[in-house]
């Protein structure tokens, strides 16, 4: 099933909504669950890098295999609000995007 993401919602600090082909809708109202939600439209987390930081390598590409955004990654030092602030601003301006449903309305 196609999904769609909304941005166009009256839901204070949430990004939008999920809407399902057949109309039925899920709130991205939980911030830990951003990344994962911006993922499923086609954002990765690979897009947020940081190099040099204090106590981690200078690594310029990190896959960030260890953490799905919403923790810290434990290679490279970005915050799990690093992520989470990524993939808010990704949904901000990614208005109808559209994606296979990888499991929302299954």
């Amino acid at each position: 099933m196609l999904i769609t993401w909304n941005t166009n919602v009256n839901a204070p600090c949430c990004p939008g909504e999920i809407v399902a082909a057949d109309g039925r809708t899920l709130l991205a109202d939980n911030d830990y669950d951003w990344p994962g939600v911006a993922e499923s439209f086609g954002w990765s987390i690979r897009l947020v890098q940081q190099s040099g930081r204090e106590h981690y390598p200078a690594r310029v590409d990190c896959d960030h295999a260890w953490s799905d955004g919403s923790i810290d990654c434990l290679e490279c030092g970005v915050t799990s609000g690093e992520f989470i602030a990524a993939a808010r601003d990704w949904l901000a301006e990614h208005n109808d995007v559209t994606a296979d449903d990888p499991g929302y309305f299954a």
